[in-house]
C-alpha cells in the first residue's frame, strides 16, 4: 500500500493532466488497481520461486546429513500463494487508487 501510495503521489501531475483531458474516475481506478495487481503478481512469482529454491536446499542439506527428506511442493501452494498475493494487491492498492481518482484536475495540475 505504501509503494501505491508513494506512486500515486510522485505521478500527481500525470493524473492531473489525464483527468483534464477527459479520463474518467473508472479509467484512474483500472490504471492504479492494474499497476497494483502487477507488482504483486510480479512479486509473488519471485517469491514462490525464491521458496521453492530455499525449500529444495533445505531437503539437499537434510538428505545430505542422513535424513529421508523428501523435496515435495503441492500445486495448490503455488495457487493459493498467487491468489493470495493478486488479492492482496487488490486490497492495498483500493485506497491509493480511490484517491489518485478523486484528485481535482486543477490541483493536481499545480503540484
Amino acid at each position: 500500500m505504501n509503494i501505491m501510495y508513494v506512486v500515486v503521489s510522485e505521478r500527481t501531475a500525470e493524473i492531473g493532466l489525464r483527468k483534464a483531458v477527459g479520463a474518467k474516475y473508472s479509467d484512474i481506478m483500472f490504471q492504479f488497481l492494474t499497476e497494483s495487481v502487477m507488482v504483486t503478481l510480479l512479486s509473488a512469482f519471485v517469491g514462490v520461486i525464491i521458496g521453492a529454491g530455499v525449500s529444495y536446499l533445505i531437503a539437499f542439506g537434510a538428505n545430505y546429513a542422513g535424513l529421508d527428506w523428501d523435496f515435495i511442493i503441492p500445486f495448490k501452494a503455488f495457487v493459493v500463494a498467487i491468489v493470495f498475493s493478486v488479492f492482496t494487491g487488490l486490497l492495498f492498492g483500493l485506497y491509493p487508487a480511490r484517491k489518485a481518482a478523486r484528485l481535482d484536475p486543477i490541483m493536481a495540475l499545480r503540484k
